[in-house]
Protein backbone atom coordinates (compact mmCIF):
# COMPACT_ATOMS: atom_id res chain seq x y z
CA UNK A 1 0.00 0.00 0.00
CA UNK A 2 2.69 2.45 0.94
CA UNK A 3 4.99 1.87 -2.63
CA UNK A 4 1.44 2.11 -4.44
CA UNK A 5 0.32 5.18 -2.67
CA UNK A 6 3.82 6.95 -2.80
CA UNK A 7 4.15 6.38 -6.51
CA UNK A 8 0.52 7.05 -7.55
CA UNK A 9 0.16 10.38 -5.69
CA UNK A 10 3.19 11.85 -5.78
CA UNK A 11 3.59 12.57 -2.05
CA UNK A 12 5.92 11.69 0.86
CA UNK A 13 4.41 8.11 2.69
CA UNK A 14 5.86 7.24 5.83
CA UNK A 15 5.34 3.74 7.13
CA UNK A 16 5.70 2.97 11.12
CA UNK A 17 4.88 -0.40 12.29
CA UNK A 18 3.61 0.50 15.65
CA UNK A 19 1.51 3.63 16.59
CA UNK A 20 3.99 4.46 19.67
CA UNK A 21 6.55 5.59 16.86
CA UNK A 22 4.29 6.92 15.06
CA UNK A 23 3.27 9.78 17.54
CA UNK A 24 7.02 9.86 18.52
CA UNK A 25 7.74 11.03 14.65
CA UNK A 26 4.54 13.50 14.55
CA UNK A 27 5.51 15.19 17.58
CA UNK A 28 9.41 15.41 16.83
CA UNK A 29 8.37 16.50 12.98
CA UNK A 30 5.42 17.91 12.84
CA UNK A 31 1.89 16.16 11.63
CA UNK A 32 1.13 14.76 8.34
CA UNK A 33 -1.73 15.67 6.13
CA UNK A 34 -3.56 12.40 6.63
CA UNK A 35 -2.72 9.47 8.80
CA UNK A 36 -3.74 5.78 7.96
CA UNK A 37 -3.71 3.62 10.23
CA UNK A 38 -5.34 0.19 10.91
CA UNK A 39 -7.13 0.73 14.33
CA UNK A 40 -5.05 -2.78 15.99
CA UNK A 41 -1.84 -1.21 15.94
CA UNK A 42 1.00 -2.34 18.49
CA UNK A 43 1.79 -0.10 21.29
CA UNK A 44 -0.69 2.46 21.10
CA UNK A 45 -3.59 1.74 18.83
CA UNK A 46 -5.43 3.28 15.81
CA UNK A 47 -8.06 4.49 17.81
CA UNK A 48 -6.15 6.31 20.56
CA UNK A 49 -3.44 7.33 17.85
CA UNK A 50 -6.39 8.81 16.33
CA UNK A 51 -7.41 10.86 19.84
CA UNK A 52 -4.13 12.04 20.22
CA UNK A 53 -3.42 13.37 16.37
CA UNK A 54 -6.95 15.20 16.33
CA UNK A 55 -6.63 16.84 19.50
CA UNK A 56 -3.27 17.95 18.99
CA UNK A 57 -3.64 18.57 14.94
CA UNK A 58 -6.89 18.86 14.22
CA UNK A 59 -6.49 19.66 10.55
CA UNK A 60 -4.86 16.43 10.19
CA UNK A 61 -7.25 13.72 8.18
CA UNK A 62 -6.77 10.68 10.04
CA UNK A 63 -8.20 7.56 8.08
CA UNK A 64 -9.11 4.38 10.24
CA UNK A 65 -9.42 1.11 8.94
CA UNK A 66 -10.49 -2.59 10.51
CA UNK A 67 -11.69 -5.96 9.06
CA UNK A 68 -14.25 -5.37 12.09
CA UNK A 69 -17.44 -3.17 10.35
CA UNK A 70 -18.14 -2.89 14.17
CA UNK A 71 -15.43 -0.78 14.79
CA UNK A 72 -16.65 1.75 12.70
CA UNK A 73 -18.62 3.85 16.00
CA UNK A 74 -15.02 4.00 18.25
CA UNK A 75 -13.47 4.81 14.98
CA UNK A 76 -16.18 7.56 14.85
CA UNK A 77 -15.56 8.50 18.64
CA UNK A 78 -11.79 8.61 18.32
CA UNK A 79 -12.31 11.73 15.63
CA UNK A 80 -11.34 9.35 12.64
CA UNK A 81 -12.57 11.51 9.45
CA UNK A 82 -13.42 8.28 7.52
CA UNK A 83 -13.21 4.50 8.47
CA UNK A 84 -12.30 2.16 5.70
CA UNK A 85 -13.84 -1.79 6.41
CA UNK A 86 -11.23 -3.78 5.02
CA UNK A 87 -10.98 -5.56 2.79
CA UNK A 88 -11.23 -2.26 0.24
CA UNK A 89 -10.53 -1.31 -3.49
CA UNK A 90 -6.89 0.95 -3.40
CA UNK A 91 -9.08 3.10 -5.10
CA UNK A 92 -11.23 3.99 -2.08
CA UNK A 93 -8.28 5.09 -0.84
CA UNK A 94 -6.70 7.16 -3.95
CA UNK A 95 -10.18 9.05 -4.03
CA UNK A 96 -9.43 9.51 -0.15
CA UNK A 97 -5.79 10.73 -0.29
CA UNK A 98 -7.09 13.20 -3.72
CA UNK A 99 -10.04 14.62 -1.88
CA UNK A 100 -8.22 15.23 1.58
CA UNK A 101 -4.64 15.90 0.78
CA UNK A 102 -4.45 17.02 -3.11
CA UNK A 103 -7.66 18.98 -3.79
CA UNK A 104 -6.90 20.88 -0.25
CA UNK A 105 -2.75 20.90 -1.09
CA UNK A 106 -2.23 21.18 -4.45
Amino acid sequence: MVSTLMFSVNREVVPFYNGADAWIHFEERGFPDMLVADVYLPELDGFTLALKVKETSPGTTVVLMSDEPRNAPRAEKSRADVFLAKPFDINALFHLVQRFVVDKHP
